[in-house]
């Protein structure tokens, strides 16, 4: 009887880790707009850099884009609260994930502006320092979430890290691009797609 007991309490324990694993994920997915907002402030400042010759374009783009963000995350939020019906609280896990990300989103532009301001700023650097900070995040995300597609976001990070410091500027540029590309904008596609079938699939259980 005792052994039916903690074999049930067992499973009741793995049914609850399962579910707020899947509850992170969702979470996740329904951020995946922020990884493509994020690819293209990228690629925006990069253009700007490159073909303005503006020593600010970055400092202006990155505040530009956490201001914009700052108003689409308060009016996402306010329409869901106008939609909301009993939707459960975030989970232990999503609430991890969360505090994950804003430690880094607050880190990574004071890091850089600090490079920035003290003289030790270049190119190579900044890449590997960017990439070293979004292979962290999203490796501690994919882990906690168990997302292969996460965690190989991470190792592409990770991997535009190294060969920033062994390459020049031009090809630590490629890297940085490539990077951009496979980790936010495919990523974040991948996710807001992954959202809309889960709509869809929720939809028409409804």
């Amino acid at each position: 009887m005792a052994e039916s007991m903690d074999r049930q309490e067992l499973n009741e324990r793995l049914a609850l880790i399962t579910n707020m694993i899947a509850e992170g994920r969702r979470s996740t997915v329904n951020w995946g707009w922020s990884f493509v907002f994020w690819g293209v402030a990228y690629y925006v400042a990069i253009a700007w850099d490159r073909l303005g010759h503006n020593p600010f374009a970055w400092l202006i783009t990155m505040t530009a884009a956490w201001l914009l963000m700052t108003v689409i995350i308060i009016y996402r939020k306010a329409k869901r609260q106008v939609k909301a019906t009993g939707s459960s609280p975030g989970t232990t896990i999503g609430r991890a994930i969360t505090s994950i990300w804003f430690a880094m989103g607050i880190t990574l532009p004071l890091l850089l502006v600090s490079l920035g301001f003290s003289g030790r700023f270049n190119q190579q650097l900044f890449v590997a320092v960017v990439g070293a900070m979004l292979g962290i995040t999203n490796a501690a995300s994919g882990m906690l979430l168990k997302w292969k597609a996460q965690i190989a976001s991470a190792i592409v990070w990770w991997a535009a890290m190294v060969l920033a410091l062994f390459s020049n500027e031009e090809q630590c540029m490629v890297v940085f691009l490539v990077a951009i590309f496979f980790c936010q904008i495919v990523f974040g596609i991948h996710c807001m797609m992954r959202e809309a079938r889960e709509r869809r699939q929720e939809a028409s259980h409804v």
